[in-house]
């Protein structure tokens, strides 16, 4: 089975981002490739389950999704992601461990971005099996497969772990000479749909500290003693930095960590869990 060792690396370098980032609502990004991690033998298990549950279209050219659009998307949102933080490190702002792990590795990403667009042509990426179920129709099998993975191990691969995976899924049905020269190329690519996802989450995570920020300037700078609105959706990342900076302005703030406290309770929680 094709297998290169750029995929573990890049799943090795991954594994960290995936603990650090934070929680959160996101109201506009994709949510991240997490789901219940599993042992090798329920993987085979799983990969059984969507061999069985797969229906392939008749014909993988018609309305596949725009599958190449989509990377260079990613590639956009992670280079803007390393641009942003990078200047942020220069001005001396505060960056995550999260955020320094995306500015350390980004030459490996960028390597992982040029080898998918050299080694997956896209003429034989349209005659890839594509599935036909609504919620997945015009997705490559094989990928719809690597997706399934990532969620399921947090980006922690291996190649004995790949191997009973591929080998449990075509006990059931299997896979084209095609779908087994592609699958490197679609382990680097749901791994850079899961990194883009996080890159998401962090870049939220910081512009909710910044509005943080904002919100507590404004306080400092008021007349009035009354507290500005909080704003609807309470991110994780904004209420920890307001408590943070809360006690820069002492008892002058005392009124909006009373509303936050209100905000928490309402939702089952309490400033110690933010």
């Amino acid at each position: 089975m094709p297998w290169h060792h750029g995929q573990v690396a890049l799943a090795d370098a991954l594994r960290p981002l995936r603990r650090l980032f934070g929680g959160g609502r996101r109201p506009e990004a994709a949510k991240p490739l997490r789901a219940e991690l599993l042992s090798i033998e329920r993987l085979e298990e799983r990969a059984r389950a969507l061999a069985a549950s797969f229906t392939l279209a008749r014909d993988p050219r018609r309305k596949a999704r725009p599958f190449f659009s989509r990377l260079e998307d990613n590639a956009r949102v992670l280079r803007e992601a390393y641009r942003v933080l990078a200047d942020d490190v220069h001005r001396g702002e505060f960056v995550p461990p999260a955020a320094e792990w995306l500015l350390d590795n980004f030459h490996l990403i960028e390597g992982q971005i040029r080898d998918t667009r050299h080694d997956l042509p896209r003429q034989y990426y349209l005659g890839l099996p594509k599935l036909a179920s609504r919620e997945m129709a015009g997705i490559a099998r094989v990928y719809a497969m690597a997706l399934e993975l990532i969620r399921h191990t947090d980006g922690r691969l291996d190649r004995h772990q790949l191997v009973r995976f591929m080998v449990a899924y075509q006990t059931v049905a299997p896979l084209t000479i095609g779908e087994l020269w592609a699958w490197p190329s679609m382990l680097k690519l749901a791994l850079l749909e899961s990194l883009r996802r996080l890159a998401d989450e962090t870049l939220q995570g910081r512009n909710a500290r910044l509005a943080a920020d904002g919100y507590l300037t404004q306080i400092g700078g008021a007349e009035d003693t009354a507290p500005l609105a909080l704003p609807e959706v309470l991110e994780t990342a904004y209420v920890v930095r307001l408590l943070q900076r809360m006690r820069e302005y002492g008892p002058l703030v005392s009124p909006v960590r009373a509303a936050v406290e209100e905000r928490l309770a309402a939702q089952g929680m309490t400033a110690e869990d933010s």
